[in-house]
Formats: structure tokens, C-alpha cells, sequence
């Protein structure tokens, strides 16, 4: 038998699982190359900013730079603002980087919940097929049951189970690698924005 024929032989949740792992599939190929875009430009503004020892111009490759990037974003608030409270610019930057952060893990609940869906779909459509089997059971019983219409409404119940796992199994994975990913970035930029805060206030008080 070929994968198609099994496909259509699982019944109208296996289509439902198709529609579900698609979209779990859009979603990983979106986030991996937003991180990967995110990164490379934290890269570059990184890389331009560590060749100036003036504010001024590194104010300016952050106004130029640094309005797509999550890192630049935040650095902004520290660069760009005339205020003098540094306390108060860092709770600033603290704040950019949570709403930045968050707006990155859009789409990780939607994959979670799809890594624990998917299951429980291929367990309903085992279920259901399996109430098919016992009412054949039933209609059967008196003239007897042939086992073969039960051992094949069986395993044709358990491919929803199997399709489910696939999908669950699949999703879950990419998942967590997401997940640990956007933590590795995170922690990296909360490096960085340290760094930029001690150069900061070493270079205001040189201008001084």
C-alpha cells in the first residue's frame, strides 16, 4: 500500500492532521528565518558600532542602522534620548527588549498547541473508528464476525493515532529547538546591551 492510500483510508481527520501540520510547517520556516534575519542584523549593527568611540556617531549608525533590528531598537533608547537618569534609560531598554522579545515569540503558541493537538486528534479518530468497528460487531453478530472487516476497521482506526504522533512528535521538536533558540538570542542581546551601557556611561564621561 502506498502512503497515499493510507492517508485517504484514515478518514477525514487525517485531513485535518494535513491542514494542522502545514500550517506547523509554515510556522517553523517563518520563525527560523526571522531569528536568522534577526541575528544577522544584530551582527552587523554590532560590528558598526564596535568601530566608533564617539556617541554622536554611534547615535548615528543606530538611527541609520538600527530601526529593524531588535538590538538597535533597544540601544535606542540609550543612544537616542536626551535623558540623563541612567537608571531610568536602562529600565527603558529592559522594557524595549520585552516587547521585542514577545513579539518574537509570536507564533510559539500556536506551535506548542499544535505539537499537543495533533495526538489527540489520531486518539478521536482511533476512537471513532473503533465505535464503527463494534457496530459492524454488532450487525454481524448473527450470522458471526469475520475477522478480517474486524482486523481491517482496526488498523484502519489506528492510523489516525499514528498520523497524530507523527505530526505531535514533529512539532514538538522544532519547538523546543525555537524555543532554545530565541533564548540563546535573547541572552546574547542582554550581553550586549550590558556592554553598550558600561561603554555608554565610560564615554559621557569622557565628553564631560
Amino acid at each position: 500500500m502506498t502512503i497515499i492510500h493510507l492517508f485517504t483510508r484514515g478518514g477525514i481527520l487525517m485531513y485535518i492532521l494535513l491542514v494542522v501540520s502545514m500550517i506547523a510547517v509554515t510556522i517553523v520556516i517563518r520563525k527560523y528565518r526571522q531569528l536568522s534575519q534577526i541575528r544577522r542584523m544584530n551582527n552587523r549593527l554590532n560590528d558598526r558600532l564596535h568601530q566608533q568611540d564617539r556617541l554622536d556617531n554611534m547615535a548615528g549608525i543606530i538611527k541609520v542602522y538600527g530601526q529593524e533590528s531588535p538590538l538597535g531598537i533597544m540601544l535606542g533608547k540609550l543612544f537616542l534620548s536626551t535623558e540623563a537618569d541612567l537608571p531610568l534609560l536602562r529600565e527603558r531598554m529592559e522594557a524595549s527588549a520585552a516587547h521585542e522579545i514577545h513579539n518574537l515569540e509570536k507564533g510559539y503558541g500556536w506551535l506548542s498547541t499544535f505539537a499537543a493537538v495533533a495526538p489527540l486528534i489520531g486518539f478521536l479518530g482511533t476512537v471513532m473508528g473503533m465505535v464503527r468497528v463494534f457496530m459492524n460487531i454488532q450487525t454481524q453478530s448473527t450470522s458471526g464476525v469475520d475477522i478480517n472487516i474486524l482486523a481491517g476497521g482496526i488498523w484502519e482506526a489506528l492510523l489516525t493515532t499514528i498520523g497524530g504522533l507523527i505530526v505531535g512528535i514533529i512539532a514538538i521538536i522544532f519547538y523546543n529547538d525555537l524555543v532554545q533558540r530565541l533564548e540563546d538570542l535573547t541572552k546574547e542581546m542582554q550581553e550586549q546591551a550590558m556592554e553598550y551601557l558600561v561603554r555608554y556611561t565610560h564615554l559621557k564621561q569622557k565628553d564631560r
